[in-house]
């Protein structure tokens, strides 16, 4: 056994004793697994030009910086998983140079953040490839999503309806989307700062419209965050502007006037009744962020994918595994526990 084998043998040993769930924490690497380590980490060291011993495990911290920019700079998430494998294990080395524990917990996890980032690229590319195969099961695309929100702008009977497609087509909130209370801007400054932290808004300002949440499923989890601000497009402002006008609304007064429940029920009966499809601002969510994986790289997707979580209050680990070519005719997630940040 060469000395680089042995190093990864006994890194490798040390790794698993502190994995439970890994009952033979003492069986060798197998032949094939060796051979990978080997040609990954010697052609990390080889491609990066390191002018040390690649023994000399000190080179993975002094050229951290190269090795973190050479793998964002790979295609494949699953290529960049190959080398921060080993690199993780070969800091289990006994033999690693760096004594100072600051300095060695930090070094473990910039590594760590870049293998979290890259675990989500990996699962993303996946569904990427689900998408593909399965298009034919999807039962609404983006398009067809537009299509109908240009068809119901013409059904006056519908503009309550209309507006919260419209708002849920660029920010997929839940259903909240009926709890609004309209307000201008002056009279919203005057409010008692528990009544604002009790509700949601659509504050009217002379330049902009915003809305502004505070009470939502995952509130609790953003406690130090909130309220979540979004700015409407001046389409969106000024179909609301007209709606409160046409409708006698008064500022500080409820926009639509619904329970959760009762939106569940109207979005779901007015698509059906034209589109022949029930949906609900969780089907919308799928829409858009299987739209965003099917039409974009995959770190264009990532960077989306957070965005709307940062809208909606999700993470990104729970839209992969929830919203990314999931079933939309499943139980609405207003009414179901999922993970959350």
């Amino acid at each position: 056994m060469s000395e680089l084998e042995e190093l990864i043998q006994k890194a490798k040993f040390n790794q698993n004793k502190d994995n439970d769930r890994i009952k033979d924490k003492d069986k060798p690497l197998g032949t094939a697994t060796m051979k990978n380590y080997i040609s990954n980490i010697t052609k990390l060291h080889k491609v990066l030009n390191i002018q040390m011993e690649i023994t000399n495990l000190l080179w993975i911290q002094q050229y951290k910086d190269n090795i973190i920019k050479y793998i964002d700079s790979l295609d494949n998430p699953n290529t960049k998983k190959n080398y921060l494998s080993i690199i993780i294990t070969l800091l289990k080395s006994e033999k690693f140079p760096i004594k100072n524990k600051d300095d060695y917990d930090k070094l473990v996890n910039d590594y760590l953040k870049i293998i979290k980032s890259n675990y989500e690229n990996i699962q993303l590319h996946s569904k990427a490839k689900v998408i593909e195969k399965k298009e034919d099961e999807k039962i609404i695309t983006l398009k067809e999503y537009d299509d109908f929100i240009n068809l119901l702008e013409n059904k006056n009977d519908f503009k309550k309806e209309y507006i919260m497609f419209c708002i849920l087509r660029h920010f997929p909130i839940r259903n909240e989307v009926g709890s609004f209370i309209y307000i201008k801007n002056k009279d919203f400054r005057k409010l008692n700062k528990d009544i604002q932290k009790n509700n949601n808004w659509i504050v009217e300002k002379k330049e902009s419209m915003e809305m502004i949440r505070y009470k939502f499923k995952t509130a609790n989890h953003y406690i130090n965050e909130l309220p979540f601000i979004s700015i409407f497009s001046h389409p969106i402002s000024l179909c609301i502007k007209r709606f409160v006008k046409n409708n006698n609304i008064n500022s500080n007064e409820s926009l639509f006037n619904l329970t959760e429940n009762q939106v569940s029920h109207r979005l779901a009966y007015i698509s059906h009744k034209l589109l022949g499809v029930k949906l609900s601002t969780t089907s919308v969510f799928k829409i858009l962020c299987n739209d965003v994986v099917k039409n974009n790289d995959i770190p264009t997707a990532t960077q989306m994918l957070k965005e709307y979580g940062k809208i909606r209050g999700t993470n990104i680990g729970t839209i992969i595994d929830h919203y990314i070519n999931g079933d939309t005719n499943k139980e609405d997630d207003n009414n179901s526990e999922l993970s959350t940040d």
